[in-house]
């Protein structure tokens, strides 16, 4: 059976968003802003390419902090690392980085725990996680491992239940930190204004039997998942007031997320978007930046602003909260 995909249209809040994002303002916290960040531990999924790679870099160059670099390739991360390391050589005239790898792949849920694992066994505190990975727009009916939608399972479900994981061990470690000090990033994005009322597309989450939603409509359903992850974690675990879990939009980027682009989009993308290192500085605002609070959302490149409105009310938070838990409940 058909099942009809109630799509709301583009409003005035999500029109100004994206033309911030292809004429934003210029980044006002960058390298000379951070902490030194001296024995803190921050995790970067995604940190082989793109936003992540950059987030990585600027990290390992500013920074004192040991970074792990979560990612699914093994070997093009070991060639990341060699062009990290010749670029914070010259970029910023360091050369004793401290940094680690652990393989993991969101897209597939029986990769994450032995890759926490893997972490745990090497480190007693986790100060800083920023959920960077993801896709966009894959080729149509493409399914994660465990078969859910691709871009479900590995921009939300794969994150959730990595961060369910580290969540003992990073709530211990916000009790030696400062309030604020630890947090999570989620990176989400405007496509969260294409997604349905709510955020989620309830009857049918995987878009098996739903046909009249386009590419864009079901990559917005995991960026306002994101969203209500960043408002819903601080309320699931009351406990924890000191930790900051944040949403962002990094902005419009020429990245590896277009790489399934028609070739008209990709000349578009060329003409319009703008270098990963900008939202590398979206993101850093996010995870190191004073002013932010729990339950922000950071636009590009660094200032708050709103998610999608409706994705702030209560319930909604509450209700994709516990859609999500109750999805990887099975994996834990």
């Amino acid at each position: 059976m058909s099942i009809k995909y109630e799509a709301p249209g583009l409003s005035w809040q999500g029109f100004w968003a994206i033309c911030n994002q292809l004429f934003p303002s210029k980044p006002q916290y960058t390298e000379k802003d951070y902490p030194n960040l001296d024995g803190k531990v921050v995790i970067v999924t995604g940190a082989s390419g793109g936003v992540g790679y950059e987030v990585t870099k600027s990290l390992l160059g500013s920074t004192n902090a040991k970074v792990y670099m979560f990612t699914r390739n093994k070997e093009r991360t070991i060639e990341a690392i060699k062009r990290i390391e010749i670029e914070v050589a010259t970029e910023y005239n360091k050369t004793d980085l401290n940094v680690e790898t652990i393989s993991i792949d969101l897209s597939d849920l029986s990769t994450i725990k032995p890759a926490v694992d893997e972490f745990l066994n090497k480190e007693s505190r986790i100060d800083i996680i920023i959920h960077n990975a993801g896709v966009m727009e894959p080729p149509v009916g493409s399914v994660s491992k465990q078969g859910f939608e691709l871009q479900l399972g590995t921009n939300v479900l794969g994150p959730h239940l990595l961060q369910k994981y580290l969540d003992p061990l990073l709530i211990k470690t916000s009790h030696t930190n400062k309030s604020g000090e630890t947090r999570i990033v989620w990176v989400a994005s405007s496509g969260q204004y294409f997604s349905p009322i709510g955020g989620v597309h309830y009857e049918d989450p995987n878009f098996t039997n739903t046909t009249n939603a386009s590419q864009m409509q079901i990559y917005g359903q995991s960026k306002a998942l994101n969203v209500l992850q960043a408002k819903g974690w601080n309320p699931a675990h009351p406990e924890s007031s000191n930790i900051v879990s944040v949403s962002l939009c990094p902005g419009a980027l020429l990245t590896e997320l277009k790489k399934d682009a028609t070739p008209f989009q990709a000349f578009m993308f060329r003409s319009l978007f703008h270098p990963p290192r900008l939202g590398a500085y979206t993101e850093l605002y996010a995870a190191l930046s004073p002013d932010v609070k729990s339950g922000d959302h950071i636009e590009c490149f660094g200032k708050k602003t709103r998610a999608r409105y409706d994705l702030e009310e209560p319930e909604v938070v509450t209700k994709g909260w516990n859609f999500l838990d109750e999805t990887i409940k099975p994996y834990l």
